[in-house]
């Protein structure tokens, strides 16, 4: 397996993977390291399979011995970025992140692991250049997918509906560019074809939270408050942790009349994200709606 394929492997959703077949992995790897502990191939692979199976700090380990191996090797400053970007340290994420594009300017996969990365920091504008970077190096319907999300929050849904039509043109049963197809043609106002994609999204991948968050919002917008809900549990089932999963739950309900519901749901996404405003906007409508109900 090549690094660039190794990187590819980081952007799996875990819940698909087979962790037995993974953990046997882990210890073929180990055995192997054991005979030749001085392999940063091998180092690289077995920290790649620790973070599969969940073990981000085993991973990390691994990752960082495979630099003091191989301090130029490009991928595995990308591998160890994104593992440290997921654990939180966000900070060194991007130092890491900067020194592998450094070393590795022409790996398509590391731009889109970096703009992964600055996404997750709210850096739009950034993450908009390494998704084009990566574009222009090969193009993927994942980083068309991304851009598509950037764009779209970067208040641009012209260029987020170019985004999402090129990702799936590329790949039609990616679901992540079915969902980002979603939402830039329900920013642009196309309710109809939205719904029939998010439907096709949720067909695709029923595991992948952002697809019921998609359907959610277009059968909000159609008026179907309970199908919304409904669907908006689902991807709080999938990722209790989705602080925006828990807002659009939260509105939805707020919107059905479950008032003390939809604010516990909203107190919920504000723990997650103590600086998501919009959660903070709705809780403080739902407090004074229900005091007010109260005092009638």
């Amino acid at each position: 397996m090549s690094e660039a394929e190794a990187l590819k492997l980081l952007t799996l959703d875990k819940r698909a993977l087979d962790l037995r077949q993974v953990a046997d992995q882990v210890n073929k790897l180990r055995r192997n390291i054991t005979d030749s502990p001085s392999s940063p191939g091998l180092r690289l692979m077995a920290g790649t399979y620790l973070y599969l199976m969940g073990d981000i700090e085993g991973g990390v380990n691994e990752l960082k011995t495979t630099i003091s191996l191989q301090p130029e090797n490009a991928p595995a400053r990308a591998q160890l970025a994104k593992m440290l970007d997921v654990s939180g340290d966000h900070s060194e994420a991007l130092t890491q992140f900067r020194r592998a594009v450094e070393l590795g300017p022409n790996i398509a996969e590391i731009h889109y692991l970096f703009a992964e990365c600055l996404m997750h920091g709210a850096n739009t504008s950034d993450a908009i250049n390494e998704y084009r970077r990566a574009i222009a190096i090969k193009q993927d319907a994942d980083s068309y997918s991304g851009l598509s999300e950037a764009l779209l929050m970067a208040n641009d849904p012209i260029g987020a509906m170019k985004a999402a039509r090129q990702a799936v043109a590329i790949d039609p049963s990616l679901a992540r560019a079915q969902v980002a197809l979603t939402n830039a043609l329900l920013k642009n106002g196309d309710d109809l074809a939205s719904l029939r994609t998010a439907r096709q999204a949720a067909l695709l991948n029923p595991s992948l939270p952002e697809s019921h968050l998609a359907l959610g919002r277009c059968l909000f917008t159609k008026g179907d408050i309970t199908g919304a809900v409904d669907e908006f549990k689902q991807a709080v089932g999938l990722d209790p942790l989705n602080f925006q999963a828990r807002n659009d739950l939260g509105y939805a309900l707020y919107k059905r009349g479950d008032i003390p519901t939809a604010i516990t749901e909203f107190r919920l996404a504000l723990r997650l994200n103590p600086h998501f405003v919009e959660a903070k906007n709705n809780l403080e409508v739902a407090i004074h709606s229900l005091y007010s109900e109260g005092g009638r």
